[in-house]
């Protein structure tokens, strides 16, 4: 009796200790580490955890606790890696919906393995820890139960320490006049920030809520939602004329969305058409393209729709396949009269592309890899671990003969040529290295590996828009037609510190201007030349077209603002932080910077809330299909 009980003891002891280490670490290495209730509150859970994992435990004999306590353990520190690998991607965190992608997941293996660090050892000092300990018999695993009372006394214990965790939540909301405000408590209730929530309860107690949101059921009807809606957009402001409005009406349109094109790309040397068009051009130097939740294709998701993709599912694109909006950029513009068209030099095998930009965006055709007779789409479930990315020349040579001869167009095209990752393997990178030699030696300077496999990549998407421009002046298409250009996320499979050192734009060693990409109109306008400082991002795109082309759409009826109709526009970001003109806020600090001495703090909590209250409306959106009853 003696025997066992130590060995419950000792066993108990260490899973706590494993949890609170794991919590600990993925704080110090993800977010920030502060000795305050935070941490307290987080103790607290994890050793609610450890009380139900022994409780979980003590029904099974010796050599079944055994084994399940090392693959419990290994689950665990696994759950902790995946995450910050995941976060060092896309400075995000993934959803167990996003798990659910497991082919996808599987394709990029080889990237995973080269993101790991020899810090991410850390992640597995509680398993060696375990093997240690029973390897030298200082820890044993006889704990089954021995009494009726035992798994009662376990549950009452969990349930206590579960309830004193939850009494540290703060359910206190501080007034700053907004309407609607929220508290950590909210926070715990709906999780509609997963930075916070990771921040404030802890990764295995963030973990548990996103699995129980599975099965959350819904307080109101469809109607009521619908009325909730209504009333929401309702109270929208409404957008007034500018100087620039339907200053492009009856001009044709394209639109390229730029892979990982960064503002280190536009190099005089190496990529001068892209250089030349930026002088020649409107150039946003504040446009932001914020990482969501799968990078490209929510970004796609937002620029097509004004609409934030929802992180509660595994793909935006996907799940809402269905649903009816009425306000996308091809249907505005078929409305006017022009053809339609969307291209990307890749398969369907990450998006399923080809049916969501017919039947849901409502493209009057759409011609991927396959059908552009580059790069077959493969079989239903294959994985694919070596991607064979297709060059942006190619691809332009191939579409432009589709639209060229039209009289009005709207063309969207996708490119993929700068994918990452950057390295002397990259099929496209490689026709270009010599170039990038030669760069180096002009300026006498030796590039980082990254770096230099970008810049040699990008090169192509330089020639693309080279060949481009040569084909509109060749077709005459050159004053009737505006190019829109932009990166779908800035480069993040360039290390950070990497980018801060080589890039002279972005502002060293902050998360929130790294994301700042180029944006740059072309037209025979000249109101539109020079550098713009509007701030603006993704969101956006959608009602800025808008307003230049004169297009009918309900502004009061997206999420994005005309960036052009005020310089007081705020970029969101999918963490909740905010930047503008005049202040920004950190989530992750929980700092705000007020640069404009007028505005005041509570202004900005109440911005916060703000933020919230779009975003969860949004989903309401989405989830309800709301424009449905006007289809």
């Amino acid at each position: 009796m003696k025997t066992k009980l130590i060995h419950i003891f000792t066993l108990f002891i260490y899973m706590f200790l494993s949890i609170i280490f794991l919590e600990i670490v993925f704080k110090m290495r993800v977010l920030t580490l502060v000795f305050d209730v935070t941490l307290f509150r987080v103790l607290l859970f994890s050793l609610t955890y450890a009380v139900i994992f022994m409780f979980l435990l003590m029904f099974f004999r010796e050599k079944t606790v055994k084994r399940l306590s090392f693959i419990l353990v290994l689950v665990v520190s696994f759950l902790y890696l995946n995450q910050e690998v995941y976060f060092s991607f896309v400075e995000g965190f993934y959803s167990v919906t996003i798990a659910g992608d497991f082919t996808v997941g599987l394709s990029f293996l080889s990237d995973y393995l080269t993101a790991l660090q020899f810090g991410h050892l850390f992640y597995f000092l509680p398993i060696i820890t375990l093997y240690l300990l029973n390897r030298y018999k200082l820890i044993g695993f006889n704990i089954e139960y021995f009494t009726l009372k035992q798994p009662l006394i376990l549950l009452i214990v969990g349930f206590g320490l579960f309830f004193i965790s939850m009494q540290t939540i703060d359910e206190h909301i501080e007034d700053s006049g907004a309407s609607i405000t929220y508290s950590d408590m909210d926070l715990y209730t709906y999780m509609y920030n997963s930075q916070d929530a990771l921040k404030k309860f802890g990764l295995l107690t963030y973990t548990q809520r996103d699995f129980f949101s599975l099965f959350k059921t819904d307080p109101l009807s469809e109607s009521e939602y619908e009325v909730l809606l209504d009333d929401y957009f309702q109270n929208q402001d409404k957008h007034g004329y500018n100087q620039y409005t339907r200053s492009l009406t009856n001009k044709n349109l394209i639109l390229i969305m730029a892979e990982s094109f960064d503002t280190f790309a536009i190099n005089e040397q190496l990529t001068p058409n892209l250089y030349n068009l930026k002088e020649n051009s409107a150039y946003f130097e504040n446009f932001y393209s914020p990482l969501y939740y799968r990078s490209t294709a929510d970004t796609e998701f937002l620029v097509q729709t004004s609409l934030y993709p929802d992180k509660n599912v595994t793909l935006s694109m996907e799940t809402y396949l269905d649903n009816y909006f009425p306000y996308t950029l091809p249907k505005m513009f078929e409305t006017r009269g022009y053809s339609t068209y969307s291209f990307h030099n890749y398969t369907d095998y990450f998006y399923p592309r080809e049916q969501f930009h017919t039947e849901t965006l409502g493209y009057d055709a759409y011609y991927g890899s396959d059908a552009l007779g580059l790069l077959d789409n493969p079989s239903e479930g294959q994985i694919i671990f070596n991607h064979q990315w297709q060059s942006d020349l190619e691809m332009m040579e191939l579409a432009i003969p589709y639209f060229i001869e039209n009289d009005r167009f709207f063309v969207n095209m996708i490119t993929v040529s700068g994918h990452f990752k950057y390295a002397a393997d990259h099929e496209i990178a490689q026709k270009n290295v010599d170039a990038v030699s030669q760069y180096e030696i002009d300026n006498d300077i030796e590039l980082n590996t990254q770096i230099f496999y970008y810049l040699a990549a990008q090169i192509e998407f330089d020639k693309a828009i080279g060949y481009l421009f040569q084909q509109l002046e060749e077709y005459d298409h050159l004053d009737d037609t505006v190019v829109i250009i932009f990166g779908d996320h800035y480069a993040y499979g360039v290390d950070k510190e990497d980018i801060w050192q080589y890039d002279d734009v972005k502002d060293n060693y902050s998360d929130m201007d790294i994301h700042n990409v180029p944006f740059m109109i072309y037209s025979s306008s000249s109101q539109l030349k020079g550098t713009i400082d509007n701030y603006m991002s993704t969101i956006d795109v959608l009602p800025t077209i808008s307003n230049l082309f004169g297009l009918q759409l309900d502004y009061t009826k997206v999420f994005g603002r005309d960036a052009l109709a005020s310089k007081d526009d705020v970029v969101r970001f999918a963490d909740m932080s905010f930047i503008s003109r005049n202040f920004s806020y950190d989530s992750l600090s929980e700092e705000y910077d007020i640069i404009n001495p007028t505005i005041l703090p509570e202004y900005l909590i109440m911005m916060n809330n703000q933020i919230i209250i779009d975003y969860k409306y949004n989903l309401l959106v989405l989830e309800y299909d709301y424009f449905k009853k006007d289809e």
